[in-house]
């Protein structure tokens, strides 16, 4: 029954406790004045809430706002000390969080007391959260203000996102120009937080054979549907020679083609004489087409004039026909061969001179001078010679006897010289007497020298001989 008087005890306490806290004398203790009341405002936004202590003491208050909007607010002057009668300010800045959907917010906040009995009292702000997209274009360069070909056009650009939305589409394009024609275009994306600032960078890679001169680079940036910033920058592009030339061969032996490759690598028309130098005797059996002939003594110049463009290629080619030089070879050979035999056997010189002159008789010497070359022994020598009809050979010997042989129209001389070593030689003298008186001229016909070398026979003859009587 105790128990029972009890919980009615505490129950009635409650209602009285609650009746004084929501009764207007209680509420009246702490006075709040702002001037947002009824309207709406957008955020982020400073609130300016006037507290006045309306009790008859001096008392603590405190400003509370609802857990759910913690994150969205900060509040200066929280908790005050104010005595009976003053008013103090406490500022309540609202900013929504990122990714907040869009759309009129109201947030119930609280003021109430330290000192008992306990007040308490709230109030509503009501608050619009909208999204602002603004981007900030802080700078643009180019990397470097020459290029080569070949080489990475680089373009950059820092923006700062000073809105209050997230940029997903952000959008870098550059476009490069020369002479009014497009060379190459890149466009990059980024996106962009709130509050943040980002380089960007978007690059074009120029030809292989890019043509020097002046070059523009034209860019835009965009965000949320919109271009926030373009412009213009400008470059150069330098002159690049790089001219390359080298020969090539077909390798075959009776007719050789040769080509010359002349390639222009750099970025520039280039028009050239290539030359080409021919010594003797090539120079005999080489022709070129569409080439200048120039004649250095034995040696030949061809000259071609071209003009190629930045990446172009061209072939000059000139033949050497090898079969006549082929022939003049063998011939050579063939005459060294004649050379050389010629040289392995013994030669024979004849020679006819007056001895004895009187009025009854012409006597004649005649002279045989046989010499072995310097290749080879020279066996079973004989030499032979033949006197004319109109003369008597006179068979008085100072050196070797022959064996003679008489004709009608000719006397036969043969001498067996044996073997002659190379470099050997025999002289023969023998004299005819002139029978016929009247003639005016006497010929002698050749001597000959006959014998073998090694395993092949030879035969000589020396010239003949006309003496006048």
């Amino acid at each position: 029954m105790l128990v029972c008087n009890l919980n009615k005890a505490a129950f009635i306490l409650s209602l009285i406790a609650v009746f004084v806290l929501l009764s207007p004398s209680a509420l009246a203790e702490i006075g709040i004045d702002f001037e947002e009341r009824d309207t709406c405002k957008i955020l982020p936004y400073e609130y300016e809430v006037n507290i006045t202590n309306n009790r008859e003491r001096s008392d603590i208050f405190r400003v509370r706002v609802p857990h759910e909007f913690s994150t969205w607010t900060s509040i200066t002057n929280s908790i005050m000390r104010l005595e009976s009668g003053d008013t103090g300010t406490s500022v309540i800045r609202v900013d929504a969080p990122r990714r907040v959907e869009l759309g009129e917010y109201n947030m119930d906040f609280r003021v109430s007391t330290e000192n008992e009995p306990i007040v308490s009292t709230s109030e509503s702000l009501c608050f619009i959260v909208l999204r602002d997209y603004s981007m900030h274009f802080e700078s643009f360069y180019i990397e470097r203000a020459e290029y080569g070909p070949e080489d990475q056009v680089s373009a950059f650009i820092t923006v700062e996102n000073d809105g209050t939305k997230d940029f997903d589409d952000g959008e870098f394009y550059i476009e490069i120009y020369k002479d009014d024609s497009l060379v190459g275009s890149q466009l990059s994306e980024f996106d962009l937080e709130t509050g943040k600032s980002k380089t960007v960078e978007a690059s074009v890679d120029l030809d292989e054979y890019q043509s020097p001169g002046e070059y523009k680079v034209v860019y835009e940036v965009r965000g949320a549907g919109h271009t926030i910033e373009s412009g213009e920058a400008f470059f150069d592009v330098i002159e690049v020679t790089d001219y390359e030339t080298y020969e090539t061969s077909d390798g075959r032996y009776i007719t050789r083609t040769s080509k010359i490759h002349a390639e222009n690598r750099g970025n520039v028309v280039e028009e050239r004489d290539i030359e080409k130098s021919i010594i003797f005797p090539i120079s005999l059996l080489s022709t070129a087409e569409d080439a200048e002939v120039i004649k250095e003594g034995l040696s030949t110049m061809y000259i071609w004039t071209v003009e190629l463009e930045p990446g172009q290629s061209a072939q000059m080619s000139y033949e050497v026909t090898y079969w006549p030089l082929y022939v003049l070879v063998v011939l050579l050979l063939l005459i060294v061969f004649r050379i050389y035999l010629y040289m392995k056997t013994p030669v024979v010189k004849k020679e006819v001179v007056e001895s004895e002159v009187s009025e009854d008789k012409r006597i004649l010497t005649v002279s045989l001078h046989v010499k072995n070359r310097i290749f080879g022994t020279a066996k079973n020598v004989i030499l032979e010679d033949s006197a004319p009809s109109v003369t008597r050979v006179l068979e008085d010997f100072d050196t070797l006897e022959p064996s003679i042989e008489r004709k009608d129209d000719e006397t036969i001389l043969r001498w067996k010289l044996g073997d002659l070593d190379s470099g050997d030689s025999r002289v023969i003298h023998y004299k005819v007497k002139v029978l016929v008186e009247s003639i005016d001229e006497l010929i002698f016909p050749e001597a000959k020298v006959r014998g073998a070398v090694g395993s092949r026979t030879f035969e000589r003859s020396s010239s003949r001989v006309r003496l006048g009587v």
